[in-house]
């Protein structure tokens, strides 16, 4: 269901990019990083809660929780702003893209992906130093759906 959103979510954003591409360099780029945010806003609200509602936490597990939880989402947030400017290249170039620039992208969609990955595994340990091992299991499927 999160994959269905996230790709829901980028396909929208690649419309809206598409339909601004005339006028690049107007405010409709600044509009469109502000949709963006609005978006992630709206997507860390909904994980939150999905966290607290499936997480069964303690008070003292919830207090250590969160602050490793914050700092891996501002960590995440990089990622994600490189699959914006990734999504950005890639309708900059949708109607005039050649097999080089298509290699391109897909290349850095991958290191993209390899990027979040070992943020994931960095984090397992982090989230292991304040968490059992089931906890941080459950934890890792919810974030990953």
């Amino acid at each position: 269901m999160r994959k269905l959103c996230l790709l829901f979510v980028g396909l929208t954003i690649i419309n809206v990019l598409e339909s601004t591409l005339v006028n690049a360099a107007d405010p409709a780029d600044h509009q469109i990083d502000r949709y963006v945010d609005m978006l992630r806003t709206d997507i860390v609200t909904e994980k939150a809660a999905i966290i607290v509602n499936n997480m069964r936490l303690t008070t003292a597990e919830t207090d250590a929780f969160w602050p490793v939880y914050r700092q891996f989402t501002k960590e995440l947030g990089t990622v994600g702003n490189e699959k914006v400017a990734l999504i950005k290249e890639y309708a900059a170039h949708l109607d005039s893209m050649d097999n080089q620039k298509a290699e391109e992208l897909t290349t850095k969609a991958f290191q993209i992906e390899e990027h979040r990955l070992q943020l994931v595994k960095k984090y397992i340990g982090e989230f292991s130093k304040v968490l059992t091992a089931k906890q941080v299991a459950r934890f890792f499927q919810l974030e990953m759906q």
